[in-house]
């Protein structure tokens, strides 16, 4: 939805406030000194998921951008402290240096790009890079989504280090797009980048290139010869190492069989805390555990036209989410070190404070149940007409404490009389891609368990995760990852409203009427918001932590490895 205010007003609103105006370049942290700065060797990083896709624009998991991340780069960035950085981009366009120009309800957005880029390939990277990159996601039927790229009526090209985005309508997150770009020179003839090497084998511009990717047990990571910035990286190569589990991951760190690992858990802390031998690092994100209720009856592809036989029922969406304790998954399972999850965003500027989730009380399920009309079977399992109350769980296999998780579940629902039942899958398969059979991205499921992290500006996270055309069906192809099937068209207005203003205080006033709209239909439990916690040996060094990426290796140009 278009703004209606007038223009120069608009202009004058975005004075002072937001991207628009003047996001200055942060110093980032300091560096080791040279003398702390060893050169060589190589670092082995575990995961204990394996990545199904390291295309950027297939890409549904959390370990894809970690790998993916050391090779292939964005034209701008988040810093640590919230700050759009420039990378392949010179500087960030904004209002004030010009590179943003609103015109009759039109935006402009012109990226001067960084000079004398090179591919690893030792191509050199230019505009027609980024122009292409827009062009390969709009024509893909395989791309996860086209959010803000869809606005774009054109790029232009006036010479191989200006690229100028013309967008048909103002788009306030504009620099969240281009998050990875893709090379010309590689793919313009590829009929079918998903049966390219490419989807395994990225070329980028990073600091290093993937150069190895054997299933089920490690992708190598090369120094890129090419990297633009003098003596980075520091390490010759990572090499990612595929592990079982979390268990194995951390007993391979004590044992130095690794050198770091990806996504501990709050239970697995303490004790490594202890080992002088072993550095944690804890970053508060706005990563949020949640179980994500399918609203549209299970199929292959499911039709979100159809509600679900037992959560299409608000009540019994409203009394699940009462006899969930919260505090207590808190409490036993991470020792205390998150807090309950209330909404869409849990941390930043969009992050409301007065929307919140009701707390554990399963009388009161109970209650909601009773007058909905599910009722209590000799076994104690609750029916309403001919539907029993009976639900099937899937989370990634692998994970001890979502599996803990599971069987909490399991006795608390089973005390308000829904029934409960296990389907755990690997990574890969249940976050996968529409193309690769995913379930949840398929609308085969009734609930599924995982975790994701919004981004500084939560435009695309609420637009492709809520609203009406980012449900993934065969009319769109499978694009969009509203996996819930939920559909609010007056949610789609807000955010596409909170979408076209360049006032923040606008959109974050929008953003929130929008999340409360998600909390009353109980779309999602927002099971706990909690650190992301990464591990390495005491030898390692460089790396930093980052709320606004899942991704640890964002730094990895820095990492060392004394030996």
């Amino acid at each position: 939805m278009r703004r209606t205010r007038p223009l120069a007003r608009a202009i004058a609103l975005v004075v002072g406030v937001g991207l628009l105006v003047g996001a200055c370049a942060a110093p980032a942290a300091p560096a080791p000194s040279a003398s702390e700065q060893p050169r060589g060797g190589a670092l082995v990083f575990a995961l204990w998921q394996e990545p199904e896709s390291l295309y950027p624009f297939y890409a549904t998991q959390t370990v894809s951008g970690l790998v993916s991340d050391v090779a292939v780069e964005a034209l701008i960035r988040v810093d640590p402290d919230g700050n759009y950085l420039p990378q392949l981009a010179r500087e960030v366009p904004t209002l004030q240096n010009g590179g943003v120009k609103l015109e009759g309800g039109r935006m402009l957005v012109t990226y001067r790009l960084t000079p004398d880029v090179r591919w690893s390939d030792g191509t050199p990277f230019t505009s027609a890079d980024v122009k292409f990159t827009w062009q390969a996601i709009m024509r893909d039927p395989k791309v996860v989504s086209r959010e803000g790229y869809d606005k774009i009526d054109e790029i232009e090209t006036p010479d191989p280090v200006t690229a100028v985005v013309r967008y048909r309508e103002v788009y306030a997150p504009y620099a969240t797009r281009f998050d990875a770009i893709v090379p010309k020179h590689i793919l313009e003839n590829v009929a079918d980048v998903g049966k390219s090497d490419f989807v395994r084998l990225p070329i980028g511009t990073g600091p290093f290139k993937i150069t190895e990717f054997v299933a089920a047990d490690h992708i190598t990571a090369e120094r890129n010869p090419n990297y633009r910035i003098k003596d980075r990286p520091l390490l010759d190569k990572i090499i990612f190492k595929s592990v079982p589990s979390r268990e194995v991951a951390v007993a391979q760190l004590k044992a130095g069989e690794v050198d770091g690992m990806w996504l501990l858990l709050e239970a697995q802390v303490p004790e490594l805390e202890k080992l002088p031998e072993i550095k944690i690092l804890s970053v508060l994100a706005a990563r949020l555990e949640r179980l994500e209720f399918n609203l549209a009856k299970p199929g292959n592809p499911a039709d979100p036209s159809v509600p679900h036989p037992v959560l299409g029922d608000l009540a019994m969406r409203r009394a699940l989410l009462l006899a969930t304790p919260k505090q207590q998954v808190i409490d036993k399972l991470l020792f205390g070190k998150a807090k309950p999850g209330n909404s869409v965003i849990a941390l930043g500027w969009a992050a409301p404070k007065d929307v919140v989730q009701e707390s554990y009380d399963p009388q009161k399920a109970r209650q909601v149940l009773d007058a909905a009309g599910w009722t209590p079977g000799a076994d104690g399992i609750r029916s309403k007409g001919a539907v029993r109350a009976s639900l099937r769980i899937s989370t990634t296999t692998g994970d001890r404490i979502r599996e803990q998780v599971e069987q909490i579940l399991i006795d608390e629902w089973r005390q308000i009389g829904v029934e409960l039942t296990i389907r755990n899958l690997p990574s890969s398969v249940l976050l996968g891609t529409w193309s690769g059979g995913s379930p949840k991205a398929r609308g085969d499921f009734d609930i599924a368990m995982f975790a994701s992290t919004p981004g500084l500006d939560p435009h695309a996270h609420l637009s492709l995760g809520y609203q009406c055309r980012n449900i993934p069906q065969e009319s769109n192809r499978g694009a969009g990852s509203n996996h819930s099937r939920f559909c609010d068209p007056q949610f789609d207005r807000l955010v596409d409203e909170a979408g076209a203003s360049v006032d923040q205080e606008t959109r974050k006033q929008l953003y929130a009427r929008a999340q409360r709209i998600v909390n009353e239909n109980v779309v999602k439990i927002w099971v706990y918001n909690n650190s992301r916690i990464d591990a390495f040996r005491a030898n390692v060094g460089g790396y930093r932590g980052n709320p606004w990426t899942s991704a640890v290796t964002w730094s990895a140009e820095d990492w060392f490895v004394r030996r």
